[in-house]
C-alpha cells in the first residue's frame, strides 16, 4: 500500500521525469537520477526512479538501443587529469533537401568535455583545424607547447595531412594513432558523437544547415557541458567535474575562464 505522501512525491518525480524524457528519449533510469541528483539537486534513489519509469511505460525502448559489437581490443591510453589526452574525430549529418554536413569534435578524455569543434558542408584539414584551434584557445589561452597534450585520431586523410601535422608539431602537441587492429582506440571521442545524434540530431528532422550549426552550437555549450550527466563521471556534468578537479590539485595547467 503506497501512503498518501509518498504517492505525491511520486507524482512530483513522475512530472520532473517525464519533463527530462521529452528532452532526452534515450535516457535510461540511470542518467534520469544523476541528472535529478547533480543537475536539479534532488535527493532520490535510483531505484526508485527505476520502479516509477517501469510503472509509467518510461524506459527505454529494446529498439531504440543500438547494441555495439565488442570485439576484443589493446588497453588505450588514460587520463588521469584534464588537457593530458584529447580525442579528435568527425561525423556527418544528413540535411533534408541539401546534402551532408560534417562535424569535427574534439574531446577531453578526462572530463568528457568538448573542448572544440566545427561544423561545415565539406570535411577538410583546415575545418578540423578550426576544431583544434578552438580547442586549444579555449584550454590555454597561453599556448599548449610543453603542456605534455596528445591528440587521438584514426588514420584517416585529415589528421595524417602534412598540414595538420605541422600545425601539431607547432603547438607542441603529440599526435597518436588508433592501430588498424585497435580501432576503439578512440572510442570516447566516438561515443560522444552517438550521444550528440540522440540528444540533438535523431529528435527533429533538419532542414537547413545553418539552422543546425547554430544549436549544435547551443547543444554543445548549454546542454552538455554544462549539463549532461555523464556516467563516466559519476552522473557529473563534464563543466563540473573539470571545475572539481581544479580546485582540488594545485597546478599550473589551469584551463580558459
Amino acid at each position: 500500500m503506497t501512503y498518501p505522501k509518498v504517492a505525491l512525491r511520486d507524482q512530483d518525480l513522475l512530472a520532473s521525469i517525464r519533463e527530462i524524457k521529452s528532452e532526452h528519449p534515450f535516457w535510461g533510469y540511470r542518467r534520469v537520477a544523476n541528472f535529478l541528483r547533480c543537475v536539479k539537486k534532488v535527493t532520490v534513489n535510483k531505484k526508485r526512479i527505476e520502479r516509477i519509469m517501469r510503472r509509467h511505460n518510461l524506459q527505454v525502448k529494446p529498439n531504440l538501443r543500438l547494441k555495439a559489437i565488442r570485439t576484443p581490443m589493446k588497453s588505450k591510453p588514460r587520463a588521469s587529469r584534464p588537457n593530458q589526452w584529447w580525442g579528435i574525430d568527425m561525423t556527418k549529418v544528413l540535411i533534408q533537401n541539401f546534402g551532408w554536413v560534417y562535424i569535427v569534435i574534439v574531446l577531453d578524455w578526462y572530463s568528457k568535455k568538448i573542448v572544440g569543434y566545427h561544423a561545415d558542408i565539406r570535411s577538410k584539414t583546415e575545418h578540423w583545424l578550426k576544431a583544434l584551434d578552438m580547442a586549444v584557445n579555449r584550454q590555454f589561452p597561453n599556448g599548449a607547447r610543453g603542456q605534455d597534450l596528445h591528440l587521438m585520431s584514426d588514420n584517416g586523410c585529415q589528421p595524417t595531412s602534412q598540414k595538420f601535422m605541422e600545425v601539431c608539431a607547432q603547438l607542441g602537441i603529440h599526435q597518436a594513432f588508433t592501430s588498424y587492429n585497435n580501432p576503439k582506440g578512440n572510442a570516447d571521442t566516438e561515443r560522444v558523437n552517438r550521444t550528440m545524434k540522440e540528444e540533438l540530431v535523431w529528435l527533429r528532422e533538419w532542414t537547413s544547415p545553418f539552422v543546425f550549426f547554430k544549436e549544435l552550437g547551443t547543444w554543445v555549450e548549454d546542454k552538455y557541458n554544462a549539463l549532461y550527466p555523464h556516467s563516466t563521471n559519476g552522473g557529473i556534468p563534464p563543466n563540473v567535474f573539470e571545475l572539481n578537479y581544479f580546485n582540488s590539485h594545485i597546478t599550473s595547467r589551469s584551463p580558459a575562464a
